[in-house]
Formats: structure tokens, C-alpha cells, sequence
């Protein structure tokens, strides 16, 4: 049996103008249509194909018919993009009779593409291309002037749009988002960051973020205290402790302490005797020392007395003579006094105060000590007879009694005791004395009576 085929192709092409979506300056061609039958006899199994294209908005149809046929239609539609496939498999029968066989299987796709952004023509999802705007403008997006500008991903660029209420202070719910500190209550929180200030652009169309803080980035940031691994320099010791690992808190606003060693920041914490100059009122003298300067030792658990004066605390320690009350059982005999009382020295722990003990003897060393007159051969200030006390003598020996007081046994009174013609004698005490007790001594002449009037009567000393 032989095979009749009958292939016919015919391709239209139709090009539209569509004023809504036309930019100015676009050429528009003619619409053309072609069309080409073609018919041939072969003993092959029939190929029914047509084929539609409109451009502009573009339907393109496909059908295709053999022996045993596959029936596809497809339709395609560019800028709002719609394409149909139809296909039918089974003994078919074409438009001149015959049988007809379908499997059921029919495919309907329809696609919507948005890859044609950027070629001037408003296509489905898109808000503008290029200079094509769809006749919007700022006003008409709610601002008030300005001019409105087509993005890369064809949407709209409104960032030449104007609000003129926009820097009032005022909020104008309806057109702007924000207006100079007035944010509608929003904050740098509900915009997803971890803090800082919010602010609100020049346009009045979107919130400025760029004091907002993105804590967590490891990266430090003008109002961050710290960031993560971030810290300035800053360490435990540097904030005031001991030492131990320094961290930042989850909002970066401060720095994480749980991790240092509180011995050193100054504080009595829990299970701390000091810490630093904090010392609890404790001092050297109510830790038993008699001065000094109480610290705190380098891990706060105990006081560092090596400051400390351990003296006053009637307790003689290493390096001491006394303490207080503690004289090591010294008394001022042992010290070679007479008697009296010992105590230790009030300025110091390194003497005793020997003021209480009774005085040494040292009469008779040979030595001028205190108070002494003389002793031995020494005379304090050089004395003579003569010049001793009352007048009675004119010379001889000045001598040093054993308790190193002056000796005036020696001492001579001069012619006071010699008898003689002459009336009274040389000296005025002893004269005075004797011509009191008898007149003719001093009136007639100094008789051996005068004589023993003063040696007897006024203390005149005339030796042998």
C-alpha cells in the first residue's frame, strides 16, 4: 500500500504596536505575513506542521500529524509569555477521515518569564523598563514632585522622589516613613539589630541604619563597647581584677566579668579576707602591732603584715629590747641602778627608759657628774675659799667632803685672827659679827678677845 504525504508549512509573522507600552522614538515595522504551501507525494507517513508567531505579544502554534500521529500545539506568547503544548499520540486520522486513537495524553504548560527585564517593553511582573515608566510618576506613587526612575530589576527608583512635609518633624503616615526623629516608633531593635540609634534618610522614604549595631560580628563599632573577641585592649586586670578571661555581653554594650578573678578589684567579695586597699577597718594596731602599714596579700585571702611595726604590742619580738610591758625580765638593778622603776622606751622597742630608776652613785670617781660640787681633787667651777658663801674666809684650801660637797675646813679667815692694834679686820662679815658682840673691837683694837669672839661667835676659821 502506498504512503500519501502532505506537508504544509505556514509561518505568519505579525509585528503590533501597543501604544500603552510603546516608548517614544520606537520604530514600528509593517506587519508581514508570508506564506509558503508546499505539497509532496512520497510513500512516507504524513508531517502536518503550522506554524503562528506574533511579535510583540507572540503566538506561536505547532501542529504536527503522522501516520501514526503525535498531535502537538504550542503555543508562545513573548512579554506576557504564554505557551500551550497539546499532544496527542494514537492512530489518528487526519481532516480527510479515518480512525482516530487518543492515549489521553494531553499536556497544557503555561510559563511566565521575566527575563526580558531591560528591553523597553512592560512585560507581566514587571513595574517599569527602562525608560518605560507605565505612565508613573512620583506624584502618582504619593509623593509630592521629583522624578521617578526604573531600576536595574525593573522596579521602581523612587529615590528621587520628593515629600515636600518631608524634614517638618512631623510624620506623615500616609506618604513618608519616618521624618527626622520622628520614627513611628521604631527603633534599631524592631529593625533587627542589637541597638544603636535609629535615624531617618534626607528623603524621608526609609530609616537610616547606619548608627544601628550588628553585635555578634567580632568587629568593633562606633557605639559598641566591645564585640565579641573584640574587647579595645581591654582585660580583666585592666577593669580592676586579679586577672581571669574577659568577654562581651550579648548586646555589646559592656563588657562580661563572670570570668575574672574579683581578688583585686578593690572589693571584699565572697570568701575574701581584703582585697587591695579595701581592708575591712582592719589596721596593724588591730591586728596586735604597734604601727606601721596593714595590706592585703596577692590572692585576698589573708592580711600582709611585713609593713607592720611589731613594737607596742607587749610582746618582744626578734630584734627587740622591750615591748610595752614586756621588759624580757630586766629591772633597774639588773641594770646596775640602786633601785627604782624600769620600763621600755615609749618611742621605740629598742631601749629601755631608764628615768624611773633610781640614780647611780658616782661620787667619788674622780669626776665632776651632775650636780656635784666637787670630787676629789675636782672643784666645779674652779671655787676657792674665798669666794664661798657668807664672807668668812680669805684663803686656804678648798677641799671635796666624800658626799662631793665643798670642804671649808681648811679655809683661814685672814688677820680676823690675829690680835693686833688695828681696829676690826679684812673681813666685813667677820668684823661686823665681832664688833657687835664687843664694841672696843672695831673702837679700840683687835685683842685676842676680838680673836676668839670670831672664831667662837662668827665663824672665823684661823686653822690649828
Amino acid at each position: 500500500m502506498g504512503s500519501d504525504t502532505d506537508t504544509t508549512t505556514d509561518t505568519s509573522s505579525t509585528t503590533e504596536q501597543n501604544t500603552s507600552t510603546t516608548e517614544p522614538g520606537t520604530t514600528l515595522e509593517p506587519p508581514t505575513t508570508t506564506m509558503e504551501p508546499t505539497s509532496t507525494s512520497t510513500p512516507e507517513p504524513t508531517t502536518d506542521t503550522s506554524t503562528t508567531t506574533t511579535t510583540g505579544e507572540t503566538d506561536t502554534s505547532t501542529t504536527t500529524t503522522t501516520g501514526e500521529t503525535t498531535d502537538t500545539s504550542t503555543t508562545t506568547t513573548t512579554g506576557d509569555t504564554e505557551t500551550s503544548t497539546t499532544t496527542t499520540t494514537g492512530d489518528t486520522t487526519d481532516s480527510t477521515g479515518g480512525t482516530d486513537t487518543d492515549t489521553g495524553t494531553d499536556t497544557d504548560t503555561t510559563t511566565t518569564a521575566g527575563e526580558t527585564c531591560g528591553d523597553a517593553i512592560l512585560d507581566a511582573g514587571e513595574d517599569c523598563d527602562l525608560d518605560n515608566l507605565n505612565a508613573k510618576d512620583c506624584v502618582s506613587l504619593g509623593f509630592d514632585s521629583g522624578t521617578l526612575a526604573c531600576a536595574a530589576d525593573c522596579t521602581f527608583d523612587t529615590s528621587l522622589c520628593l515629600m515636600e512635609s518631608c524634614g517638618n518633624g512631623e510624620l506623615d503616615q500616609d506618604k513618608e516613613v519616618c521624618d527626622g526623629d520622628q520614627l513611628g516608633g521604631a527603633t534599631c531593635e524592631s529593625e533587627g539589630f542589637v541597638g544603636g540609634t535609629l535615624g531617618c534618610n534626607d528623603l524621608c522614604t526609609a530609616f537610616d541604619t547606619s548608627q544601628c549595631l550588628t553585635c555578634g560580628d567580632d568587629e568593633l563599632q562606633d557605639g559598641e563597647t566591645c564585640d565579641g573577641a573584640a574587647l579595645d585592649g581591654e582585660t580583666c586586670e585592666s577593669q580592676g581584677f586579679g586577672g581571669g578571661t574577659l568577654g562581651c555581653n550579648d548586646s555589646c554594650s559592656g563588657f562580661d566579668t563572670s570570668q575574672c578573678d574579683p581578688c583585686g578589684n578593690d572589693t571584699i567579695d565572697a570568701l575574701e579576707t581584703c582585697d587591695g586597699a579595701a581592708l575591712g577597718n582592719a589596721s596593724c594596731e588591730s591586728l596586735g602591732f604597734g604601727g606601721g602599714t596593714l595590706a592585703c596579700n596577692a590572692t585576698c585571702d589573708d592580711f600582709d603584715t611585713s609593713q607592720c611595726d611589731a613594737c607596742g604590742n607587749d610582746e618582744v619580738d626578734p630584734g627587740e629590747t622591750c615591748d610595752g610591758t614586756d621588759l624580757g625580765g630586766a629591772t633597774c638593778e639588773s641594770l646596775g641602778f640602786p633601785g627604782g622603776t624600769l620600763a621600755c622606751a615609749a618611742d621605740g622597742c629598742g631601749a629601755f627608759d631608764t628615768s624611773g630608776c633610781d640614780p647611780i652613785p658616782t661620787c667619788g670617781n674622780g669626776q665632776l657628774d651632775g650636780d656635784e660640787a666637787c670630787d676629789g681633787d675636782q672643784i666645779a667651777g674652779g671655787a676657792t675659799c674665798a669666794d664661798q658663801p657668807g664672807g668668812l674666809f680669805s684663803g686656804g684650801d678648798l677641799g671635796c667632803k666624800d658626799d662631793c660637797t665643798l670642804d671649808t675646813a681648811l679655809c683661814i679667815s685672814g688677820d680676823c685672827c690675829m690680835a693686833g692694834p688695828s681696829l676690826g679686820c679684812e673681813l666685813d662679815a667677820v668684823e661686823a659679827c665681832v664688833c657687835a658682840a664687843d664694841s672696843n673691837c672695831c673702837d679700840v683694837g683687835w685683842s685676842s678677845a676680838c680673836v676668839t669672839i670670831a672664831v667662837e661667835q662668827c665663824g672665823a676659821q684661823c686653822g690649828g
